[in-house]
């Protein structure tokens, strides 16, 4: 006999809740019919309407295993192992989506994991509408499937757990090779002047194919894609396996078009309830670095009014050094990493780990991500948990002139400035009214404070730090956290 009560595929053995909080559960069912929900003495009822459900569970403190029981006339669902803790949604890119087994010492750290109040769940891949059901899962942090989760995710998720002494849950939603702009609604792009050319750009090269020929095209990149598999999973390494297929073809069904997957994968896993964000992403929006801070930021707000709650935490990564297109002094990265930086000055409610140590200068993968998913758990830390942790390095504060030299003066730094390696600071460029920058020589003169000059400016006005798409830049502060890239007068957006 058919089951007639049925629970939305977000819910499964192993899951986590949001603790302390009312937790939206659903599903389809026959019209008329009371659904009930209960857990560990929490218990709530709806009615089920237009073949929809929706309860609202008022969950406790952090704890568990537990039994979740969803019960319709005669019918019932129990899920089991079921924990209380935070609930975190990881969103992003390929460093987002980059596995623990492949990041560096992810093989020897997934053979030892076992961490029973760390669960993860991955939204279905899916690029467009297909009409088929893609399911998944709530899985358990052990050493057998530990190495499947996000890279970042994993860290981000074990230093939390290992601090706050509370279940944590991940919730994987991101696709390598993603803009921004794939996970916000059309009409959040096409409604605003600037944001709307990611729509259009998009649209005027779908229109340069015909049909038949994206058909084709879309054909044969899925056989190439199938054929590398193949090889890769033959033991093929190097030249024999050569490079993965990319780009794919433009296509109305591609996942890289602009607000594509924001329908077919992050709306899927709204309304589950979350304590906040985690974000890793930029790299494919660098071509438009200065207008990316209007797009996360309608990112944030799109994702933050999805969840009905415009205070959600969101905490994202700022792009760490790497040379794009060959060129380690150009500006396109710094830009986009400015662009970031504006959003966490300006959006409530979001904070940023920076990471310009952690690149790669000929890999837009870096492998170590470890250091990553720390910065971000300390970031949180202080940000959302109210914890007294060092969560940045040096922040820019203000600038002072004296003649030839410029004082630059700095928030967090703990016990002091440091240059990491030990020593002469490096990184700092001066400019004086022309607005041409020169390196500059630099000194720590204070616990906050850093003194530049160039011999060559001698009138000095501005200046700039770790100005470079992969910058030679060493500022610390005396936990070991670096400072991020800044300007001490910025154009384009504010």
């Amino acid at each position: 006999m058919s089951r007639t009560i049925k629970v939305n595929a977000m819910f499964s053995d192993h899951m986590v809740l949001q603790r302390d909080s009312i937790v939206p559960i659903w599903g389809e069912g026959r019209d008329g019919e009371s659904v009930t929900v209960t857990c560990r003495g929490c218990r709530a009822e709806t009615a089920i309407k237009d073949g929809i459900w929706k309860a609202e569970l008022h969950t406790l403190e952090a704890g568990g295993p537990y039994e979740l029981t969803i019960q319709s006339g005669d019918e019932s669902v129990v899920f089991r192992d079921v924990l209380f803790g935070d609930v975190w949604l990881a969103g992003g890119q390929s460093n987002m989506e980059w596995r623990l087994k492949d990041s560096k010492g992810g093989q020897e750290e997934s053979a030892q994991a076992s961490f029973a109040n760390i669960r993860y769940y991955e939204v279905p891949r899916v690029s467009y509408d297909d009409g088929l059901e893609h399911l998944a899962d709530w899985k358990t942090c052990s050493n057998d499937q530990a190495g499947e989760m996000s890279a970042v995710a994993y860290y981000y998720a074990k230093e939390l757990a290992g601090t706050l002494n509370v279940p944590i849950g991940i919730i994987g939603c991101n696709w390598g090779g993603t803009s921004a702009s794939c996970w916000i609604p059309k009409e959040a792009l096409a409604g605003d002047e600037e944001l709307s050319a990611y729509v259009e750009e998009f649209q005027t090269t779908l229109d340069r194919v015909s049909p038949e020929e994206r058909a084709l095209e879309e054909k044969q990149y899925l056989q190439a894609v199938e054929e590398f598999n193949r090889r890769q999973s033959a033991g093929a390494i190097g030249e024999e396996l050569g490079d993965y297929p990319w780009p794919p073809p433009v296509s109305e069904r591609s996942f890289l078009r602009p607000n594509g997957i924001y329908y077919t994968m992050l709306r899927k896993a709204v309304p589950y309830g979350l304590k906040g964000f985690i974000y890793y992403q930029g790299e494919s929006d660098d071509h438009k670095p200065v207008l990316y801070s209007k797009l996360l930021g309608a990112l944030i707000r799109t994702w933050r009014s999805d969840w009905g709650n415009s205070e959600l935490p969101f905490l994202f990564v700022q792009l760490p050094g790497y040379a794009q297109d060959g060129k380690p002094q150009g500006e396109q990265w710094p830009l986009l990493r400015e662009s970031q930086l504006i959003v966490a000055e300006s959006v409530p409610h979001t904070a940023m780990a920076v990471v310009l140590d952690c690149g790669e200068e000929n890999d837009i993968h870096p492998l170590d991500k470890k250091p990553v998913g720390e910065r971000l758990a300390l970031v949180a830390l202080r940000s959302v948990y109210g914890r007294d942790v060092t969560s940045s390095g040096p922040v820019y504060r203000g600038i002072g002139v004296a003649g030839r030299r410029l004082t630059l003066a700095f928030d967090s730094c703990a016990d002091g400035l440091a240059a990491s390696n030990g020593g002469e600071i490096v990184g700092f460029e001066v400019a004086g009214e022309g607005g041409i920058y020169v390196p500059a020589s630099a000194s720590i003169i204070g616990e906050d404070e850093v003194q530049v000059w160039s011999e060559s400016v001698q009138a000095p006005i501005h200046a700039r730090y770790a100005w470079a798409n992969y910058p030679e830049a060493n500022l610390v502060n005396s936990a070991g956290l670096p400072a991020g890239p800044f300007r001490s007068v910025r154009s384009g957006r504010e």
